[in-house]
């Protein structure tokens, strides 16, 4: 079961935990300057650490809590799924653009996730945008919410099909990097719907059931308040 979220945030202001929750960031903008710079040598590498730690300390952005959790294999079915997804989606834009046809009706959607983690929703946004034919045009923090611009979806059944490969992108993510919260949501949407569980390990199951005893002790404690 997940640490309680006080827990988590009195150990994200330790000093070393606050760190290690920024050492991604640092490592992406050092990155990023030596790519700017275009070599790699002492002192781009040096004025890079310099310049990301001012950012860092100069910024005061929020941390954004990972899952604490990733599963190897799923990650590899994840860059998989992805370059699998570029390549089909590559060639339906070339078909789109070379067919003796009228251009395609494009439509936004508004596609409701099933997780609230920042991380895991801002993964979903960028495979989106990185797919051919969805582009991101804006994102609903507070309830979840990518809303899409996608090509060719001009009938119900064309909508449909993009909002199940949004779901899709997500439950790939999920399973490969989201713990099991974030798995016990994708759960619960799929057994409203009577669709299969998408990850069902033994310790999942155990953290699903002590999850539902929990929320129904707290209903219980709630409607003995009224």
């Amino acid at each position: 079961m997940s640490a309680d979220p006080h827990i988590r945030a009195e150990r994200l202001q330790r000093p070393g935990v606050a760190f290690m929750t920024q050492l991604p960031l640092l490592i992406g903008l050092v990155v990023l300057w030596v790519v700017l710079w275009g070599h790699l040598d002492v002192i781009s590498a040096v004025t890079g650490i310099i310049f990301s730690l001012l950012v860092v300390r100069m910024f005061s952005l929020p941390p954004v809590l990972l899952s604490g959790r990733i599963h190897v294999w799923y990650t590899i079915v994840l860059l998989a799924k992805f370059f699998w997804w570029l390549i089909g989606s590559t060639f339906q834009m070339a078909w789109l653009a070379m067919r003796p046809k009228a251009v395609p009706q494009a439509s936004i959607l508004a596609v409701r996730m099933r997780v609230h983690s920042d991380w895991l929703l801002t993964l979903t946004a960028e495979i989106n945008m990185l797919v051919p034919g969805s582009v991101v045009v804006e994102v609903d923090r507070l309830r979840s919410i990518l809303y899409l611009h996608v090509l060719d979806a001009d009938t119900d059944e064309k909508i449909q099909r993009a909002r199940l490969a949004a779901e899709q992108i997500e439950d790939a993510i999920v399973v490969a990097l989201g713990n099991h919260e974030d798995i016990a949501l994708i759960n619960d949407d799929r057994r409203l719907h009577d669709r299969p569980l998408l990850f069902a390990s033994r310790e999942q199951q155990s953290y699903e059931v002590l999850r539902e005893a929990d929320r129904k002790a707290r209903q219980a404690e709630w409607e003995a308040e009224l």
